[in-house]
């Protein structure tokens, strides 16, 4: 089954995080680049991914996230999304973690 809408919400520190051409033929489609550290001349959506979905004010009763980043992140969105109404069941992630010894 398609979902009725999709936001996809790519955070980063700056432009060059952002490295690949976003876009789609799905209906209902918006993204939404974010940045954590933007500079002057950057006028989208500034600050953490996870607040940024907030300001949106989904409804997020039915809703499925899919989250990747730190593993800080990770968890922080998990229950701050519990919080607004996600079912914790709805919530998938992939931490960013490393694999290697310090």
């Amino acid at each position: 089954q398609r979902p009725k809408s999709v936001t996809l919400i790519w955070g980063g520190r700056n432009s060059q995080d952002l490295y690949l051409e976003i876009n789609s033929t799905l209906e209902n489609f918006l993204y939404v680049p974010v940045h954590s550290r933007p500079n002057d001349y950057w006028t989208g959506a500034k600050g953490y991914v996870q607040n940024v979905l907030l300001n949106l004010s989904p409804n997020l009763t039915n809703a499925f996230v899919y989250a990747c980043g730190s593993d800080s992140m990770i968890k922080s969105t998990k229950s701050l999304l519990a919080d607004a109404g996600l079912p914790r069941r709805r919530f998938y992630a992939d931490a960013f973690v490393s694999s290697g010894d310090d």
